[in-house]
């Protein structure tokens, strides 16, 4: 894909809007963690996505989605993703590196892909598999 036609694609612009929050989600998450419990980062966090849900919902005149596997999908998704978030908000907590911290936790596609490989058989190119080597030897230098 040329670098014209990837700036056109809307995939690229969510992924720098998604971007443009999780940079300041992961300094605030650290900052909110020296102050509260990981447990009441959690809920708060929570709390703090039922405005986006609802304007989602309003966005869609309240129109509910129908499909089971779907639905089961999304649930499964929002109980992984708040205990990972539980976790993110208790290693803050420790008072370790911000950095360090996010640069393990955001390593989390890595995981992705492996299921990837062996749950939809999706298969990895020779610069993909030297992609995730360097990826692993990053983060154990990182974290040095």
């Amino acid at each position: 894909m040329s670098l014209q036609n990837t700036l056109k694609a809307k995939w690229f612009w969510y992924s720098v809007f998604c971007l443009a929050c999780w940079g300041p989600f992961a300094i605030l998450a650290k900052l909110g963690s020296r102050e509260i419990s990981a447990s009441g980062m959690q809920f708060l966090f929570t709390l703090g996505g039922v405005p986006v849900a609802l304007a989602v919902l309003a966005a869609r005149r309240f129109k509910i989605e129908k499909d089971a596997a779907g639905i089961g999908y999304g649930l499964l998704v929002g109980l992984l993703s708040a205990t990972g978030t539980l976790a993110l908000f208790a290693a803050y907590r420790t008072g370790s590196n911000t950095a360090v911290v996010t640069a393990a936790t955001s390593l989390y596609p890595m995981v992705t892909v492996v299921l990837a490989v062996l749950f939809l058989r999706e298969r990895l190119t020779w610069v993909q598999v030297v992609g995730l080597i360097f990826a692993s030897a990053a983060f154990v230098i990182f974290s040095l």
